[in-house]
């Protein structure tokens, strides 16, 4: 009898036991919590000194630079001074107020040249024609006239003069030297026209405001005296 119920039991046992094996579901993992360990204190931000970036002398030291935030007692600035400006003087006069390193020379005197004998008469005729258009004031139909008796007669000192005469009067003094030079040159042995054309480019120079150049043609013209 009790066999028989050992044998009824025991295939139940084994049954429960499998059931309660299948439907067994496997613990949840838990979540492990770490909490972050608290920072120390964090000490306030110092403001950076600024320093002057120039190189360091020996014996020298280091001081920051002011920002500026003090209060100083700032002292009106004085009126600036201004420099007049240099003011040129006109025909040698002295102008008011006018500040040169070397004061200007009078003008020089612009002498006549005489036309020489044996000039041929289509040059003496371009002369004519020069100095009536000069003393209507219409100094380029003179200098045209001029340059004309000049192809013809190019070794003429007097014709070149009197070029030179119209480019002063034109106020172009250094054209006025250039022929003033080449006319004292092609004078040879005219010491008069040598004396004028040295005396022409003294005032050249002077209208060029060289006025050490002046002074040396003045004193070279005074060197003839071929009158």
């Amino acid at each position: 009898m009790n066999n028989k119920v050992l044998l009824y039991l025991f295939p139940a046992v084994l049954l429960a036991t499998g059931c309660s094996t299948v439907y067994e579901q496997p613990p949840k993992p838990v979540a492990k919590i770490v909490r972050p360990k608290p920072l120390p204190p964090r000490a306030p931000a110092q403001r950076p000194q600024a320093y002057s970036t120039k190189k360091q002398l020996p014996g020298t030291a280091t001081y920051p630079i002011d920002d500026g935030k003090n209060n100083f007692k700032v002292e009106p600035s004085l009126p600036a001074i201004q420099a007049e400006p240099l003011i040129p003087q006109i025909d040698g006069a002295p102008v008011p107020g006018a500040i040169a390193t070397m004061p200007a020379l009078p003008a020089f005197a612009v002498e006549e040249a005489r036309i020489p004998t044996g000039t041929p008469p289509a040059v003496l005729a371009l002369l004519t024609e020069a100095d009536r258009n000069r003393a209507s004031g219409n100094l380029d139909a003179a200098v045209v006239s001029t340059e004309r008796a000049l192809r013809i007669d190019s070794r003429n000192p007097t014709l070149t003069y009197k070029l030179a005469q119209l480019r002063i009067k034109q106020n172009k003094p250094q054209l006025a030297e250039e022929l003033a030079g080449k006319a004292a040159l092609l004078a040879g042995s005219d010491l008069d026209l040598k004396r004028k054309s040295w005396l022409l480019i003294a005032e050249a120079r002077r209208m060029q405001q060289n006025y050490q150049g002046a002074k040396d043609a003045k004193a070279k013209s005074e060197s003839f005296f071929g009158r």
